[in-house]
């Protein structure tokens, strides 16, 4: 179950996150706000590019699979870095295929030649 169903979230504050580096900020609040529901739910996430204020991120263990993994993005990371950090750009999820789904395709391949 993804964190926005069950309703925990941590709670909201206002741009309080100053100095640093955008980067650091944005990883202050993941491991202080965003990291810990997605743990208590099996999951994780992490940041994948910085472009700018734009941030990319994958999820991993039971967010990557989640049919509600772009909800979660909105409503739990999306929405924790605009309270916190005012210059958030554009979060988006960058997709990935698993490494053990790219070998079970080559070997696939493999045993069956054209």
């Amino acid at each position: 179950m993804c964190p926005k169903t069950t309703g925990r979230q941590n709670p909201p504050k206002s741009k309080t996150i100053e100095g640093n580096s955008f980067e650091e900020r944005v990883r202050r609040v993941m491991d202080e706000r965003i990291r810990p529901s997605l743990l208590d739910h099996g999951g994780d996430i992490r940041i994948k590019e910085i472009k700018g204020h734009d941030v990319g991120f994958v999820f991993q263990g039971a967010c990557k699979t989640c049919p509600a993994a772009q909800l979660t993005l909105e409503e739990v990371v999306e929405k924790a870095l605009r309270e916190e950090i005012e210059e958030t750009g554009r979060v988006y999820l960058v997709n990935e295929t698993d490494q053990d789904l790219i070998d079970f395709a080559r070997k696939i391949m493999r045993t069956h030649p054209e």
